[in-house]
């Protein structure tokens, strides 16, 4: 049997079987622009999603 192979996340430098790269989304273009090239873990990752994407605003009040 082989073993997964382990990728490192480069914000919290835990070895996982998969990380991620988000680059390109609404109102967000990594693709264009000159940066370090960072892949991040699934915690990592819905981190840095929630910090980016302004969060809903769920409460049942009305506007």
């Amino acid at each position: 049997m082989t073993q997964a192979r382990l990728f490192k996340c480069d914000f919290c430098g835990r070895e996982v079987p998969r990380v991620r790269r988000i680059a390109l989304d609404r109102g967000y273009d990594r693709l264009g622009q000159r940066h370090a090239v960072r892949y991040a873990c699934d915690a990592c990752s819905r981190s840095k999603e929630a910090e980016r994407v302004h969060p809903v605003d769920a409460s049942p009040k009305p506007l």
